[in-house]
């Protein structure tokens, strides 16, 4: 024990007397640990971490596989409910949908918030229990009853308990019943869930409302369920037609969530792996030059009978102070970095709010910090037990040149960091330029001066469904039309009371607004061509309810026949509108106007007929191309007129008018839930996730380049010192001040040109790694390249201009002196 103080002591006295070794050492180690802590931690956060959920691990996410195209939907038929309950895999089975935010009333007023309707058996399969009252009884059929978020209840009501008992409205009154507790938000962040039954109308196989979870039975294994949801899948092919290209399939519930943000966190990990690289050598450097500057004291230790073991003892030492000191400060770095991460990050990103240090994190970032320090400490150990200590005390060490091995081997340490840090750059590079290419896209509209608000009717007065035996009475098709025109009045009403509103030019309506909520597809058939029949492949198109001023308020250019008119009401001929891409797709070498489409919004399979063509508009982001589109008149189609988003054209800044506009729907519709916001800002949030991407990438790439201009600038910093008397020499032979910095420079530029050409195959290398986790992503120009070997090689010969400064200022005389 004595030893091992008496270890620190010298290792502190050591690194004490090297202040600048040290700091260079621990703040390297501390951006570099740090940024990989902070990455891991979302990592383990998001990924690793199981779901705070009872028996999580069982709980499994139900969707159907389209065989035929692999491609994964993420909801099931309302008919393969019922065959999932048969399952004996599965402990139980519960269904949802995901309203996402829509509106509640309570007390008379409307909130727009998260909202989930959930079966009776969803408390079950998802083992949550609440903090008052109950959940849901699964033979209750009366589907009138609700659970609220703890925060909810709190809220609203001021406790859990007073929250018992109390009304809110959504389509009809519902009763709390529960309230969940705090950190339980699921699907997608939900405040209220609300007890929905599937309706007879969409208990077929064709119609895909509806997500699923089930929990596993205890012993059955994922591969056990898999096989048995084989063997069904495989019956409901044979029994049904419209059934032989899809299979029903599960998969963890954790995977269901996370999967999408997998590829993200993978490239970050890579990413920030390489910055940890270039620390590695950045250390391993510094280790070396230490080295080579305390070969003397090391040989006199030596030569005073210290053995090999002894040498190593003290150089790990000096390595664990370091590691400790730099893992404290990369835990500063790390916890610094996750608030920029989860500011920067997509609002709608996972389990954002479980990201957090802990003790895993604090072990990981110590470990990383040891086992580097470590490792960069074996080669400097290693070349000093291969000194003679009685050569070296013979010898003018500090006026000994280095051995062409030592001067490679620091050369080959910098063109690793050069490669590293250009491949960083090239992909921060064409990932910027990409996102700076993709603001710039035509959009298919004018999004200045333009805001959207969210709306949704709240109120008793629930959609007709169909009777239990699943029959259209003449009675219930009134009350349908009924419902409709209500719902259209009140609709009517609000958008008169919005374009009367000081500042607004004109408004409109319509269902997946750009840059906004999203829009339904639906397959469609073309009349003469395709039906809608068991079996049969359909395409599909994105479907917009809207009203007929949409077009002029948004910019929309109307290209053949002609706009929707309010003469296309609830009664008229059924028209609809499409856009150029579907028209270029289904009618080539066609007039389209005239052509009839059957879609699946309308399940009694009536035509609508093309009267119009109008531009393209990219719905989903700038960088997302248009797709196939109809929009139908929202007057012939009601059924979303309590749940649509108002576009409005204003004559001054939209920004301004957004609180106004909200403040004033509120007083004047209390039961209409309503926010709004620019255009401009949903553009923005749309490009969230790759401005995100490419931020980091872009941080992680100046990291890089500030640790290669650091490396760089050691390097070149201790050849002249270790060259000062070479340099004194020549200058005293007649060599020109300019000719010594130039040398310098010369060799400087050397090694990072071969660092840049090395760095090239690793940039094309990231980039096919990058574009097979992002996607969309060109393949690198040679404009990309060639920016990012510009500032790399501009950054590394800025480094080396001081050192090459001192070489040209040494004096030989002084130089004699030091000697």
């Amino acid at each position: 024990m004595n030893e091992l103080f008496q270890n620190i002591r010298y290792a502190w006295r050591s690194l004490r007397n090297a202040p600048l070794f040290t700091m260079t050492v621990i703040l390297t180690l501390a951006v570099g640990v740090g940024l990989n802590t902070a990455i891991f931690t979302m990592v383990d956060s998001v990924l690793l971490r199981p779901l705070g959920y009872h028996d999580a691990n069982r709980i499994v996410a139900l969707g159907t596989l389209k065989l035929q195209s692999g491609h994964l939907n993420p909801r099931i038929g309302g008919a393969d409910y019922r065959d999932l309950q048969q399952v004996q895999g599965l402990e139980s089975v519960s269904y949802y949908y995901l309203y996402g935010k829509s509106g509640i009333s309570v007390a008379g007023q409307a909130y727009y918030l998260p909202i989930g309707g959930v079966s009776p058996t969803f408390p079950k399969v998802m083992g949550v229990v609440p903090v008052a009252g109950t959940t849901f009884r699964e033979d209750d059929d009366a589907a009138d009853k609700a659970m609220v978020s703890e925060s909810f209840a709190l809220d609203h009501f001021g406790s859990a308990q007073n929250a018992l008992g109390q009304t809110i409205k959504a389509a009809r009154a519902y009763t709390i019943v529960g309230v969940l507790p705090a950190g339980f938000s699921f699907p997608r962040q939900s405040e209220v869930w609300l007890e929905e039954l599937i309706q007879p109308e969409v208990q077929n196989r064709t119609a895909y409302n509806q997500w699923a979870v089930g929990k596993r039975r205890e012993g059955v294994s994922q591969k056990q369920l898999d096989a048995e949801l084989d063997g069904l899948s495989h019956r409901l092919q044979l029994t049904y037609p419209e059934e032989k290209t899809n299979a029903l399939v599960a998969r963890s519930l954790q995977e269901s969530i996370v999967g999408n943000l997998r590829p993200t966190l993978r490239l970050l990990m890579g990413s920030v792996g390489i910055v940890l690289l270039i620390v590695c050598a950045n250390v391993t450097h510094l280790q070396l030059v230490r080295s080579t500057r305390m070969r003397r004291a090391i040989s006199v230790r030596a030569a005073l009978g210290a053995t090999r073991k002894d040498l190593l003892i003290r150089a790990m030492t000096e390595s664990l102070l370091l590691a400790i000191a730099g893992g404290v400060g990369a835990l500063a770095v790390a916890a610094f970095g996750l608030r920029a991460l989860t500011h920067m990050a997509p609002p709608d990103t996972p389990r954002l709010a479980d990201i957090h240090l802990n003790r895993d994190v604090f072990l990981f970032s110590l470990a990383v910090s040891v086992v580097l320090m470590l490792l960069t400490s074996i080669l400097p150990v290693w070349r000093s037990w291969r000194l003679d200590p009685a050569t070296v005390l013979r010898a003018d060490s500090e006026r000994t040149s280095e051995s062409r091995r030592s001067v490679r081997l620091r050369d080959g340490l910098i063109v690793a960091e050069v490669a590293f840090t250009l491949a960083l750059s090239v992909t921060a590079v064409t990932l910027t330029r990409q996102l700076m290419q993709d603001a710039q896209q035509e959009l298919g509209f004018q999004p200045q001066h333009l805001l959207m608000v969210d709306t949704h009717q709240v109120s008793n007065d629930a959609y007709p469904g169909l009777s239990s035996e699943g029959q259209e009475t003449p009675q219930l098709l009134a009350e349908r039309q009924a419902w409709r025109l209500r719902r259209m009045a009140r609709l009517d009403a609000l958008l008169t009371s919005v374009r009367k509103t000081p500042g607004v030019e004109a408004a409109a309506a319509i269902d997946g607004a750009p840059m906004g909520a999203g829009s339904p597809d639906v397959g469609y058939a073309i009349r003469g061509r395709t039906v809608f029949a068991p079996g049969v492949t359909l395409p599909y198109a994105d479907v917009h309810t809207v009203t007929p001023e949409i077009f002029a308020t948004m910019g929309v250019p109307i290209l053949r026949g002609r706009n929707l008119t309010d003469a296309d009401n609830f009664g008229a001929a059924k028209v609809l509108v499409i856009n150029q891409a579907l028209a270029d797709e289904q009618f080539p070498h066609a007039d389209p106007i005239g052509q009839q489409i059957m879609c699946g919004l309308d399940s009694k399979g009536e035509w609508w007929t093309i009267v119009g063509v109008v531009g393209n508009v990219r719905h989903d982001n700038p960088g997302t191309p248009a797709g196939t589109a109809f929009y139908i008149p929202l007057a012939q189609h009601p059924a979303r007129a309590s749940d649509i988003q108002l576009i409005a054209r204003t004559k001054i800044d939209p920004a301004i008018m957004t609180r106004q506009l909200s403040t004033s729907i509120q007083n004047n519709f209390p039961d209409v839930a309503a926010t709004a916001s620019t255009l401009k800002e949903n553009i923005g949030e749309s490009q969230r996730t790759d401005r995100f991407r490419s931020t980091l990438l872009a941080s992680f790439a100046a990291v890089s380049l500030l640790l290669a201009a650091v490396g760089m600038y050691g390097v070149t910093a201790y050849s002249v010192a270790q060259r000062r008397f070479e340099f004194a020499l020549r200058f005293a032979l007649g060599a020109q001040r300019e000719q010594l910095a130039g040398m310098v420079l010369l060799h400087a530029a050397a090694v990072a040109a071969l660092g840049i050409l090395t760095g090239v195959i690793g940039s094309i290398a990231l980039m096919r790694v990058v574009s097979a986790n992002v996607g969309k992503l060109p393949n690198a120009d040679a404009s990309s390249f060639v920016i990012a070997a510009a500032l790399v090689f501009v950054l590394a010969i800025a480094a080396t201009v001081i050192p090459s400064q001192r070489a040209a200022s040494t004096e030989l005389m002084q130089a004699l002196r030091a000697e």
